[in-house]
């Protein structure tokens, strides 16, 4: 897909789903829709991708007639309820989807069947820096955690905030309390 909503696939977890497709063939169609000359997967790359693995020339495939918004609520319908797809690959996805529908956020929440505060929330990982987003994806530190640091302003004391929460695993409670004492250092003869 031009839009997938992963952006890293488990390569263990790939090479499993391959044997299994050579012993049991492909049980769930993938999804594609009609895009110029070509298809365009919509639900199914990751299986798409142990099928060539497995040296299969035909699989079963559903095609569809669907246009970009109904594209983006299939691919969200088919990857958000699954654990492995990381806030960093969700909030690359929602950008994407805003800027190429032009949807409204609730618009986009209701299409994806989320709070419009779950899409702000990813939307703001979309936002933060690369070191950030990397201990997000590696599950070194955890969304609540990197959205209330985030707040910091500064981005050198923000970076060392951040290491700080990852090297003591703190919980979303401490960065809270962390950004508290932040916020008031930043008013005018403001200490704890």
């Amino acid at each position: 897909p031009v839009d997938a909503m992963r952006g890293e696939l488990d390569r263990d977890a790939l090479f499993e789903l391959s044997n299994n497709i050579k012993q049991n063939g492909l049980i769930n169609p993938i999804t594609v829709r009609p895009v110029g000359k070509r298809f365009e997967v919509v639900a199914g790359h990751r299986r798409l991708c142990p099928c060539k693995n497995a040296a299969l020339i035909k699989i079963k495939c559903v095609v569809r007639d669907l246009d970009d918004n109904k594209s983006f609520e299939i691919i969200a319908a088919e990857n958000l309820e699954r654990v492995d797809v990381d806030p960093v690959d969700e909030a690359n996805f929602l950008t994407k989807y805003l800027q190429k529908t032009e949807k409204t956020i609730p618009e986009i929440a209701k299409s994806v069947r989320r709070s419009v505060a779950y899409v702000e929330s990813r939307l703001a990982v979309g936002q933060m820096p690369d070191y950030m987003q990397n201990y997000l994806k590696t599950g070194q530190i955890k969304l609540g955690v990197a959205l209330a640091l985030m707040q910091i302003e500064n981005d050198t004391q923000r970076h060392v905030w951040v290491d700080m929460a990852v090297r003591d695993s703190v919980s979303v409670a401490q960065a809270e309390y962390w950004l508290h004492g932040w916020k008031m250092d930043q008013l005018p003869g403001g200490e704890l």
